[in-house]
């Protein structure tokens, strides 16, 4: 009898050890693969993040404005489809609108600073083009065109046929000590593509 029961605690025994021996194999076999796993998982969140901060940069680039393209006088701009090329400017008291009538600044110490411009268009379709298409800068103030009914040579709504050019002028009242501006152009009444000119000679 207590043969018996000694060969069964050695057997209880053995299987007991048995178990925990596969068990430690079995742990073994497993490790490697869980920390390959964790460093898949580790490997593929930091790729994601990447591609989400790559597409942030690219959100951020597209919400900022483009800087507009800068020429100079006697340049040609090409903006969309229309070209611009600023002639000369001038400074002037007076603008004669014809043989008797004569316009003048309204706010004292002011003068008209007069930009002439060659626009070209290059496009497929007859464009229109007016005075309010520009804007004068310096620094962070702008100026808006003057209106000058009537008066000869200045822009006006005034259509230009695909491969055609025209010159006019545009008007702007300053302060007459100002000089070294800049001129902003647009294709359009909403401004979608625009450029701008360096006056300063």
């Amino acid at each position: 009898m207590k043969k018996v029961f000694k060969l069964g605690c050695l057997g209880f025994v053995g299987l007991f050890v048995i178990i925990i021996i596969i068990g430690m194999v079995a742990s073994k076999d497993d490790s490697p693969t869980t920390a390959n796993q964790s460093g898949e998982a580790a490997q593929t969140a930091a790729n994601t993040g990447g591609e989400a901060d790559k597409k942030e940069e690219a959100k951020k680039e597209e919400a900022a404005p483009a800087e507009p393209v800068m020429a100079k006088i006697g340049e040609e701009l090409q903006v969309g489809d229309v070209v611009f090329k600023v002639n000369k400017t001038r400074v002037t008291k007076e603008i004669k609108n014809g043989e008797y009538f004569v316009f003048k600044p309204d706010a004292e110490g002011s003068a008209y600073y007069v930009v002439n411009v060659t626009i070209t268009n290059k496009g497929k379709e007859t464009i229109q083009t007016d005075s309010s298409f520009f804007k004068l800068l310096k620094d962070e103030i702008e100026y808006s065109p003057t209106s000058l009914l009537g008066a000869d040579g200045f822009f006006m709504y005034d259509g230009i046929n695909p491969g055609l050019s025209q010159t006019g002028n545009v008007a702007f009242e300053i302060p007459e000590t100002l000089k070294d501006f800049v001129l902003n152009v647009q294709t359009g009444f909403w401004g979608t593509e625009q450029g701008q000119i360096k006056l300063a000679k």
